[in-house]
């Protein structure tokens, strides 16, 4: 029988702050530009892998208290910094059944606050990678 894997426990620092407690959605996003490379001689389009654009996305339960969402983000975003992204499916050891995605990132956009009245308030925030995009680690 096919093992599937429901996300329960995963674990989620941003600039060496674990955010596991305060994050409801998280997606690793691996892509490549798209390079064309289509010539006389074929048949069809073709085109070759170009640079990474891999990147983060993250939905916070926003917190404005010490040592938090905001206190976290905010000067990332300010100050123009990079600074790593850590994700691991299940918050415990790096294996082979539990790898670790990192990247060095930086924070072009950030909204502190959103939301209607009585809501929660959350904030989506991507983190695009810098150079060497999203690498995976099983040791």
């Amino acid at each position: 029988m096919a093992h599937k894997f429901i996300l329960r426990n995963c674990s989620i620092t941003v600039n060496g702050v674990d955010f596991s407690d305060h994050v409801s959605s998280v997606e690793i996003a691996l892509k490549k530009a798209s390079i064309d490379t289509t010539n006389f001689a074929g048949g069809g389009k073709e085109a070759q892998a170009g640079l990474k654009e891999d990147e983060f996305t993250i939905d916070f339960q926003q917190d404005f208290n010490a040592a938090e969402v905001d206190a976290t983000l905010f000067p990332l975003y300010d100050l123009e910094s990079e600074f790593p992204v850590v994700v691991k499916p299940v918050a415990s050891a790096v294996s082979a059944t539990n790898p670790s995605f990192t990247g060095t990132c930086i924070l072009l956009e950030y909204t502190p606050l959103t939301g209607k009245v009585g809501d929660l308030s959350t904030t989506k925030v991507k983190f695009p990678t810098q150079r060497t995009g999203i690498t995976r680690a099983t040791s």
